[in-house]
């Protein structure tokens, strides 16, 4: 045992510390990340949240938003899944984003320790996948669980290699301990393409081993990874089963209409998926970051641009957008890093073996499926044969494989150079290639930016085609303002050309004093820790710096109340729903933070709400604005309610249209259940949702024939003395009292959701089923009666007590190989 040879280890840590801390320097001066995603977030999860600090309980289900949805994709706590204290351990409890930003640092070192690279080289690797700008751009916009599922990509895939290196009982357990933080983060996105590099490094795996005739060895160490992948999915079960069992009921699950087109579907549609799709000039933003701008935004942000442009143009020319690439908005581009990238290019020629094939196959296909529908072929590929690939949106995305493999590769490279320095020559075909291959091309892109980029965006260049076609007149003001905003846009693009340039030299330049004799190792992996930190620093904090934070108390209140918001807080009456006008509904959280909302935020809403909002609440909303647009008369606008069907049957009893006046209140919502004399038996989704349109709400249900043995043989009789009101609420628990003549059937202004609602007459179990495609009905028998509602998912509660027990096994697992660990090491 050598004492020497542990000094890296504290040294990273220390120094991933003190990175993450100085990054977010305002975290020490008591000031919060803003995160939009995040502000949101606060919105939709208000009420589990209120819920949970009042009861200690989980929810589980939230009203405040969509008239009411699982929250299994908001907030839920499983207690019992001990990655919860993994976790903590992996990010030190630093404070948010510092934790984010160790996790980079911890989780792709902890990946180059496992594939034996020198710890050294390992720290200054460490820095080169941490600092990839993407990594810092989903923190500013709140992204948490995606930032933390890319965190633990590195660890998983280097616990696998372990694994296969035959160390089959620690590969085994780590692989167990970072799978189950994988999962835990909750982005299954992200562990998908996580997935695809495994079944590439798979298939080489099969075929080495294959090779070479170790079929033995190989089952053993899938023996050891499949045991840890049932321990990882043990302890995330009660996620894992309840994500399972609610995608089939959202978007991901696909929508049953046919009407306007529409085609039956289990997935998403091609366009959505394919709507932020990387552009094929825009990748190399890998090694430029500002080769189509950058971020969205005004040109007027970039002081150093706009002091080149005549003073007389600075209004108009500064109102143009930053970014010149093809997806609708970025936030900002993928910059892994010109240093990173000339590494990359020199472990081509370093690194032996098929590791190197994978990270080069990988690279290749995540760059080719970012591409999205500017590469067809391979995208629609993807959608039609790689199961659930139709379930994630932004192909873009897909870069978080290049992101892990691009490093991956170059400092796999730079051990080998660590290692050996005389591998490499003054004269080497690896030193100059990699020279040629990004300092070269660089040069050229300098030279001529125009003989290989457009600067201006498909739509900009269609909108200026159209403009000089409509207006002759202008053609040459037109021609002058479009150079000089190209010529703007160039000097912006050179600007960071050069400045990869200079990085991509300054690598070349260590790597030739190294290999001379004149850096010791050490010096080399700490010069280029220090080089790679000056080079990506920068272009992090063009997208979240120190602007971003704020005062914690004017964070933890997300949401200033207006006038229309203590005016419905005031009606004590509820609960009832709230539709603001004044924003955008189905993309805000706002009205969720004090309200139960018609709309919200959320990306994977029930796919039945959402037909809703496509073919009945939009055009009632629409209906709802033209009234108020032509008439300020209050009365005029009062007449529109009786047509509402669909929003007053979803008991939408305020309207705001300005947020500081009191709001339009709605006689015609119909409460929280009413009881109807008839129904309608219909034969499929398309027939429902249209016959919403013709029937009124308050007397007639309309009912899918899959639920037609709850109605055999009923007929309802109008009882004028009959009533039905909601008696106590809670979010996953509502308590009715009714008193009716003769048997009724009951509607409630409640989301149907099949998995895991109950509902009991005087505390016996009784059925209730689906009407009006979305809400929830029930035949009532006559007499008075107390009904409940809860909210008791199976998924959830068993889940909980299977994570429990895998992670105990776990535990035991850990310490056990431990003691025969030190027995061995006292044996030897």
């Amino acid at each position: 045992w050598d004492p020497k040879s542990w000094v890296p280890y504290p040294v990273a840590i220390a120094l991933f510390v003190i990175l993450s801390i100085a990054y977010t320097g305002p975290l020490l001066q008591g000031r919060v990340l803003v995160q939009q995603d995040i502000i949101k977030f606060q919105g939709m999860a208000k009420e589990i949240a209120d819920f949970r600090q009042e009861t200690g309980e989980e929810a589980l289900w939230t009203n405040s938003m969509f008239g009411g949805m699982p929250a299994f994709q908001i907030s839920v706590v499983y207690a019992n899944n001990i990655a919860n204290y993994l976790h903590e351990i992996m990010t030190l409890g630093l404070p948010r984003p510092a934790d984010m930003i160790f996790l980079y640092f911890a989780g792709f070192f902890i990946f180059l320790i496992l594939l034996r690279v020198n710890p050294w080289i390992a720290l200054a690797g460490a820095a080169g996948f941490a600092f990839s700008s993407y990594h810092f751009i989903i923190l500013e916009a709140g992204h948490n669980s995606k930032a933390v599922a890319i965190g633990y990509m590195a660890p998983v895939l280097g616990a696998i290699i372990y694994t296969f290196r035959g160390n089959y009982l620690w590969g085994g357990i780590l692989f167990a301990i970072f799978m189950g933080l994988q999962l835990w983060a909750n982005h299954f996105q992200i562990t998908y393409y996580l997935g695809i590099i495994v079944l590439i490094y798979g298939l080489f795996v099969l075929a080495e081993h294959l090779r070479e005739r170790q079929a033995g060895r190989m089952l053993r160490a899938l023996g050891a990874l499949v045991a840890g992948l049932v321990v990882a999915i043990g302890l995330n079960t009660g996620n894992f089963w309840s994500t399972y069992a609610y995608a089939s009921e959202t978007m991901r699950g696909g929508s049953e209409l046919t009407l306007e087109g529409r085609q039956h579907s289990t997935g998403l549609s091609k366009e959505y998926i394919t709507n932020w799709s990387y552009g094929r000039q825009e990748t190399f933003s890998l090694m430029i970051p500002n080769v189509k701008g950058g971020a969205t935004g005004r040109l007027a942000e970039n002081q150093r641009a706009m002091n080149r442009v005549d003073p007389e143009l600075h209004q108009v020319l500064g109102s143009e957008n930053h970014y010149w690439g093809n997806q609708p908005f970025t936030s900002g581009s993928v910059y892994v890093g010109a240093i990173v990238i000339f590494f990359a290019i020199m472990a081509l020629f370093l690194v032996k073996g098929p590791l190197k094939w994978v990270m080069v196959i990988a690279t290749v296909l995540s760059v080719l499926l970012a591409w999205g529908k500017n590469f067809m072929p391979l995208t629609d590929f993807f959608i039609d044969h790689f199961p659930g690939y139709n379930k994630f949106r932004a192909v873009s995305m897909t870069l978080v494989i290049a992101e892990l493999s691009i490093p991956a590769l170059a400092f796999l490279g730079l051990n080998e150079l660590y290692k050996n320095p005389s591998k490499l020559s003054i004269r080497s075909q690896a030193l100059w290639g990699s020279v040629l291959f990004t300092a070269g091309i660089l040069l050229i892109f300098y030279v001529a930016p125009k003989a290989f980029f457009s600067f201006f965006s498909q739509q900009e260049a269609y909108t200026f085609r159209e403009l000089g076609a409509a207006e002759p007149m202008l053609a040459a003001q037109l021609n002058q303002f479009t150079d000089i905003l190209e010529q703007t846009r160039i000097h912006i693009f050179r600007m960071d050309v050069l400045r990869s340039l200079l990085f991509s030299l300054g690598a070349a330049l260590l790597v030739i004093l190294f290999i001379r004799g004149k850096l010791t190792r050490v010096a080399f992996a700490v010069l280029l820790l220090a080089l790679i930190t000056v080079d990506m620093w920068p272009v992090n904090k063009r997208y979240l710096n120190d602007s971003h934070f704020q005062p914690r108390r004017r964070a933890e209140v997300p949401f200033a109340q207006r006038a229309a918001d203590q005016y419905i807080l005031s009606d004590q009456t509820g609960p009832f729903r709230v539709l603001d006008l004044t924003e955008s509904p189905f993309n805000s959280s706002r009205t969720s933070y004090y309200h139960h909302s018609i709309g919200g935020y959320h990306g994977a809403k029930l796919q039945r709400y959402q037909d809703l909002i496509d073919f009945r609440i939009t055009p009632e909303m629409i209906r709802m604005g033209t009234k108020l647009q032509l008439t300020s008369n209050l009365d005029s606008v009062a007449a529109v309610f009786p047509e509402l069907h669909t929003l007053n049957m979803l008991n939408t009893r305020y309207f705001i249209t300005n947020p500081e006046t009191a709001p339009q209140y709605n006689p015609h919502a119909l409460g929280n259940a009413w009881f109807v004399n008839n129904y309608r038996l219909v034969g499929s989704a398309d027939e429902e949702m249209l016959g919403l349109e013709e029937i009124d709400p308050s007397a007639t249900a309309l009912v899918d024939n899959r639920f037609a043995d709850h109605l055999e043989g009923k007929a309802f009789r109008s009882d004028p003395n009959a009533w039905i009101e909601l008696t106590d609420y809670q979010p996953n628990r509502l308590k009715y009292r009714y008193s009716a003549g003769s048997e009724q059937l009951a509607v409630f202004s409640e989301v149907y959701y099949p998995d895991g609602w109950k509902v009991f007459i005087n505390g016996e179990e009784a059925d209730h089923f689906r009407a009006n495609y979305i809400l929830r009905a029930m035949v009532l028998p006559a007499g008075s009666h107390e009904i409940e509602f809860r909210f008791e998912p199976q998924t959830y509660h068993a889940g909980e007590k299977i994570s429990l027990a895998f992670s105990i096994l776990l535990v035991l697992v850990v310490v056990g190989a431990g003691v025969l660990h030190f027995r061995r090491m006292d044996q030897a």
